[in-house]
């Protein structure tokens, strides 16, 4: 990880593994702890690895993004004060023609955030810096999530809790095919629960019900991109379609909808 702030404890969870991974990690020795488990998905992974760590902050690298040397310290400094914080990052990988910082396509938000992060889960995991007894309070990951688990834990954080933003690009976030190609039609079953449960009443955007529209535009409209992009053409138009039964005058989802609809004639997304 090669942080510039020493005092770090580093937590690996091998989620059922089948390759080399255990005698790589071997290598370090002392330097890392290593917890063991079957494949029981990112989720119970994370939050084994918060159960056995002692540190009063936690934060989370996933396997394929990277950690600027400076990363820990910057944040610390920078975000103390807060229970959660975000950074800014630099977009790369086989899916991408350059490297392009976040904030570049995807407002950084801080603050009071609860509103914005319905529509859209602008939290890019492998930024997250949260307090060790806050991440408790708020119950950890739902594990019966498959994916966009942490969409949910931050909007329960944040509607409770400001968000703290440090806009140094302090972590590399790898694009790569897979992201896009098998989880587009999961992930939309995820965001539909998550904003069914937010919506509801007693729910943390009950308070929030106007920007409900707005946020299941945003869930089909990413969703078609995705699918668009992964060759998923049929998909792609069903999600454009209801995505503009929520907001008829998005211009990015029309785009969607006739780049999607060009892929079976041999157009390129």
């Amino acid at each position: 990880m090669g942080q510039t702030y020493s005092n770090c404890e580093i937590i690996v969870v091998d989620d059922g593994s089948t390759d080399s991974t255990l005698a790589i990690l071997a290598e370090y020795g002392e330097k890392i702890r290593v917890i063991r488990q079957q494949n029981r998905g990112s989720a119970c992974a994370r939050n084994a690895g918060v159960a056995a760590a002692h540190g009063e902050w936690i934060a989370f690298l996933d396997a394929d993004d990277i950690w600027l040397p400076e990363k820990t310290a910057k944040q610390i400094a920078s975000c103390g004060e807060f229970a959660i914080s975000h950074t800014d990052s630099v977009c790369f990988g086989e899916t991408l023609e350059h490297e392009l910082l976040r904030s570049s396509f995807e407002p950084p938000y801080a603050g009071k955030v609860l509103k914005q992060l319905l529509v859209i889960n602008f939290i890019t995991n492998s930024t997250v810096m949260v307090r060790r007894d806050v991440f408790n309070r708020f119950g950890g990951f739902d594990e019966t999530y498959v994916t966009c688990e942490d969409w949910a834990l931050w909007l329960r954080i944040c509607a409770e809790n400001e968000l703290g933003y440090l806009s140094d690009p302090v972590v590399r976030y790898r694009f790569h095919k897979k992201s896009k190609s098998t989880m587009s039609r999961r992930t939309l079953i995820a965001r539909l629960r998550i904003l069914d449960e937010a919506f509801a009443p007693g729910g943390v955007g009950e308070v929030h019900a106007r920007m409900r529209s707005p946020a299941l535009a945003s869930a089909y409209q990413v969703t078609s991109h995705f699918a668009a992009d992964a060759g998923d053409w049929r998909f792609a138009l069903s999600c454009a379609a209801n995505s503009l039964r929520y907001r008829p005058s998005d211009v990015r989802t029309w785009k969607n909808l006739l780049k999607a609809a060009l892929i079976p004639l041999g157009v390129a997304y």
